[in-house]
Parts: C-alpha cells; structure tokens; sequence
C-alpha cells in the first residue's frame, strides 16, 4: 500500500481526520472513533460504554428511531458499530456519489443523540438479552472468567456488555453524561477511505459537527493507574465445555509501545503458525496432542497479554501442559529458532497487516484506531519495526518475555 495516499486534515471543529484514497474502492468507508470504550467506566456503571452505542442509533431531534439505518440504506450503504475496550467506532459504507449525505447523517447521529425514555427502557431490554445469549455460550463464559482471573480487578477483565445488574441501574441521566464526556473533540477522530471526492475538504468544511454543547467546561481524561496481572496456576471445571483448555497469559507491553507489540506478535507467529511451528509441529504433527492451538497478543492502550490456548482431552491437560512449558523453557535457555524461521514469522505478520487493509473498511479501521491514539504513519513506523527485528540479538527481548512470571487455567470439559 502507498502510503502517500494517506493524509491527515483538522476541521475547524478540531475534530481530526485521516484520508486514504482509493480510486478502485466500489464504496467510501466513513469511521467516527470515540475513546469511549470500558476503560473509562466509572465502577458501577459497567456496560455504560457498550449501552449507549446501541441508544445513539435511535436518533435524535432530526432523525427518528431506526431513521438513520433507511435512509443509509436508501443511499446504498450499510452501518454498523462496535465497543471495545478502550475505543468505541461507528460506521457506514456507501457508495462514492452518496458520500456527502452520509458524512452529514453519521455525524449528526454521533454526536447529538438524544436519549429517549421510551427507546431507553426498550433498549435496555435489548442489551439484557445480548448479556443472558453470551452468558450461555460455554466458550464465552470460560474467556471472560480467564480474562477476570488475570486482570484481578483491572477494567479489562470486566465484560464488555456489562452485567444485568448494573445495566438494570444505568439511567438516562448516566447516559446523557458518559456522552457529555467521552464524546468530544479530543477524544474522536474520523477515517474516511475510498474512491474520495475531489472536493471533499469543502464538503467536510460545511458539514456540522457541532460540539457546541460540550465547551461549557473541560473534562480532563482520567488517569489509568499501573498494574500487575494474576500469576498463578489455576483449576477449575466446565461441565459444558466439549473439549479442555490450557490458557496462559503474560503481560506484555501496550500498544504505546509498537516495536514491542509487533516483535511479540512475530513471535506468536514462530510458536503456533504452520506445520513446522516451535508449538504446532510437536503437539499436533507428531504426537496429535491437541486439536487447536492458538497464540493471540490481546492488545490494550493501558496493557496487553499475550494468550496461548491449547485444546484438547481431558487426559491429555496436564501432559500439554508439561509439554508446552518444557519447549517454552528451550527456547528461552537455547535460542532455539534459527534466522529462516525468525524471517518466516515475520514475513507472515507483515502479510496479515496487508492482508487487513485491502477493503476501504479495514483502512479506516487501520487508520481510525491509529490516529485516534495519536499514531500517525503507523505503516511507515510498521516497516521500521519490522527491521528491528530482523536481528536475533533483538529478538531476545522479545523472548526473554516468555520467562516472566505467567497466569495458567486448567479448564476441565467433558
């Protein structure tokens, strides 16, 4: 990807966007990013951030409840959003002569929604639902009982949706106030990638985006404190669970630090990617010892894990185990990849992030994110980091990792 198509521009709200231009794109992506996530709940209104998503979609003073999804699809587009925990976006993929309604549309729903009693109460109901649907789905319930194992306390191990207890004492008012605060001109941006009009500063410049109602007194972000993840081993049992899980976690560095990230993820690809991985070959080529075996790098702007997940049967649990911390420990001690395999591994992390920017959607997810977090160029500073680690020397930091102290659940299945 040409990384000259990318450009950064402020609007005289001071709202900052990022354009990436894309003459082939059948559609115009437009992503509004809203720090916004579950890290800046307070305690008790978990599940505030991920609620008032699903109220902004049913509109305000100019657009009626389920208004803004007819008309996008009246344009030919589609919409949708998504919390996390640090970020929350909203989105909509149009086709190009259909932009400039769009913009004015996704803004104008975004930014100035009003919260009304009745679509409140029918909403909460909604978002109840999706909690009990997720809280009966064995493999649900397993990751976040890990991730609130791990975290011990810290924003991150709550679930994203929140609990029925705390969505049921949620009020308009909390609402109307985690908006009044997360949603303002420092704390969004908006990534608009596609086949762009020629005039779009122009089009951008007569859009609203009106924060008028937020200036009336500075709301500082709040500080996240250092911490520290659970280190322990762990057994618990899941009568629902098919299959039994082996899950380890380490803590990494977050994503302010990318040189680390990036190097952690080349080293999740030499453990578990391919048939001769340092994981795969041993404990499923040859000794058939697990049916799946997954290392994921869970990043977080106020930190990150590094997560391997081993499934298999029963008696096979602690035997993996065994197996996994006896090659873990080789490869501490002996270094032992050789210079193709750190090149292999990394060629395969560059490929993924490429892979990732094809659509028009996934760069203004790529971009949107980055920016949001004051990342600006991150494929140029992708490339440097990349380089980095080309160097075994280098890479020992990234090994010396898997030596620090770890959190280990044994969860039993069937």
């Amino acid at each position: 990807m040409d990384i000259k198509r990318v450009n950064y521009w402020n609007h005289s709200s001071k709202t900052k966007f990022v354009f990436v231009k894309d003459e082939n794109s059948p559609f115009i992506s437009i992503d509004i990013w809203c720090k916004a996530g579950i890290s800046f709940e307070k305690n008790d209104q978990e599940g505030i951030a991920h609620f008032l998503e699903h109220m902004i979609f049913k509109g305000n003073n100019k657009l009626k409840p389920g208004e803004f999804d007819y008309k996008i699809e009246s344009l030919g587009g589609s919409s949708n959003a998504s919390t996390g925990y640090d970020d929350t976006h909203y989105y909509v993929l149009i086709p190009p002569d259909n932009f400039e309604e769009s913009i004015s549309l996704l803004t104008n729903l975004v930014f100035n929604p009003t919260i009304n009693i009745n679509e409140f109460r029918l909403e909460k109901s909604v978002v109840i639902e999706e909690i009990k649907q997720q809280n009966d789905q064995p493999e649900e319930i397993l990751f976040n009982y890990f991730l609130n194992r791990v975290w011990k306390g810290h924003f991150y191990g709550k679930p994203i949706l929140g609990r029925e207890e705390y969505i049921n004492k949620i009020n308009v008012n909390d609402l109307k106030a985690f908006h009044h605060e997360r949603y303002t001109p420092d704390n969004v941006c908006i990534a608009i990638a596609g086949d762009l009009p020629k005039n779009i500063l122009k089009i951008l410049e007569n859009t609203n985006i009106d924060f008028k109602k937020r200036r009336d007194k500075l709301i500082k972000n709040k500080k996240h404190s250092k911490f520290s993840i659970r280190t322990a081993r762990e057994k618990v049992f899941f009568n629902k669970l098919q299959l039994s899980r082996l899950l380890m976690a380490w803590q990494i560095p977050s994503l302010k630090d990318q040189r680390s990230i990036v190097g952690l993820e080349i080293l999740a690809s030499l453990l578990v990617d391919g048939r001769n991985s340092k994981l795969g070959r041993p404990l499923k080529e040859e000794q058939n010892l697990v049916e799946s075996l997954h290392v994921d790098i869970n990043t977080g702007e106020y930190g990150s894990l590094m997560i391997l997940e081993a499934c298999c049967s029963n008696i096979n649990l602690n035997l993996v185990e065994e197996k996994i911390n006896f090659i873990l420990k080789k490869i501490i001690e002996l270094e032992e990849f050789t210079k193709e395999e750190l090149i292999k591994a990394k060629r395969i992390v560059k490929s993924n992030y490429f892979f990732n920017l094809e659509t028009a959607s996934q760069k203004t997810s790529f971009f949107g994110n980055n920016l949001l977090w004051e990342r600006k160029d991150p494929l140029e500073n992708l490339e440097l980091n990349l380089d980095y680690w080309n160097n075994k020397k280098n890479f020992k930091e990234i090994i010396n990792y898997l030596g620090k102290k770890k959190y280990t659940l044994l969860a039993h299945g069937k």
